[in-house]
């Protein structure tokens, strides 16, 4: 599981440090590929937050809100809880500070 989520934060990092030369769809397919890896290997909190993030995309129409969702989504990616209640905790934590 170590290397299942040391590859999800690389590719986490990796949409982080391309982000100013992707495409919509290319960020979307990114977050789409990182959010099916996750749900194959049970990490619902990091299926949950590419979830957030993808919804926060279509209403926002641009990329102005994908670092801190990233940003949490490494963070959830390295936890070891992935319960249902550990997903809560992380919507929580990136609501918080989505709303400044």
């Amino acid at each position: 599981m170590t290397i299942v989520r040391s590859g999800l934060c690389d590719r986490i990092d990796r949409l982080a440090h391309d982000l100013p030369h992707m495409s919509m769809g290319q960020l979307c397919t990114g977050i789409d590929d990182i959010r099916r890896t996750a749900l194959t290997y049970g990490l619902d909190p990091v299926v949950q937050l590419a979830r957030g993030l993808e919804t926060a995309l279509a209403d926002a129409n641009g990329t102005g809100v994908v670092l801190p969702w990233l940003d949490t989504m490494r963070d959830a990616a390295g936890c070891e809880r992935i319960d249902a209640e550990a997903s809560s905790a992380w919507l929580a934590s990136i609501n918080v500070r989505m709303a400044g």
